[in-house]
């Protein structure tokens, strides 16, 4: 056999094990979903202990927050810093997070989206704010990381 054919009759299997499997999306997803997930549940504790530490922790050294009024706060400290001086009139009492859906759209990015609810209390007046948001999370290594998070 010559080299030319030995060639062509093995081009379809290495085009085969260096094409991505078919489910490396539910790999990423799944890979993801421990970082988000514990994310969102220290973010239902850490909105109401005011802890600036824990509500940045999961931001990347130049991960971006986009609040509702389109203002932008880009990197950790600046993150950490912004929740960290939250008005002191306020007092969040409870607040909970619905991941409503995640998306990985290549191997090292995963969108997810869903709404927070809070109980806040603002002088003697106790009311429901709520808002959705749309986070980018980030492969770094084997951790998760938020490059960017949209609260609308």
């Amino acid at each position: 056999m010559n080299r030319a054919a030995l060639l062509i009759g093995t081009l379809p299997i290495l085009i085969a094990a260096a094409a991505p499997s078919k489910d490396w999306r539910q790999r990423t997803l799944a890979s993801a979903a421990p970082f988000i997930d514990r994310a969102n549940d220290e973010w239902t504790r850490a909105i109401v202990t005011g802890a600036a530490d824990a509500l940045a922790a999961p931001y990347d050294a130049d991960g971006v927050f986009v609040g509702p009024d389109g203002s932008t706060v880009r990197g950790k400290p600046a993150v950490r810093a912004m929740y960290a001086k939250r008005r002191t009139d306020v007092h969040v009492l409870k607040a909970v997070i619905k991941s409503e859906g995640r998306v990985a759209p290549d191997a090292d990015d995963v969108y997810e989206w869903g709404m927070a609810t809070m109980t806040v209390k603002r002088g003697t007046a106790t009311q429901q704010a709520s808002g959705r948001y749309l986070t980018v999370w980030h492969r770094k290594g084997s951790s998760w990381v938020i490059t960017r998070n949209i609260a609308f």
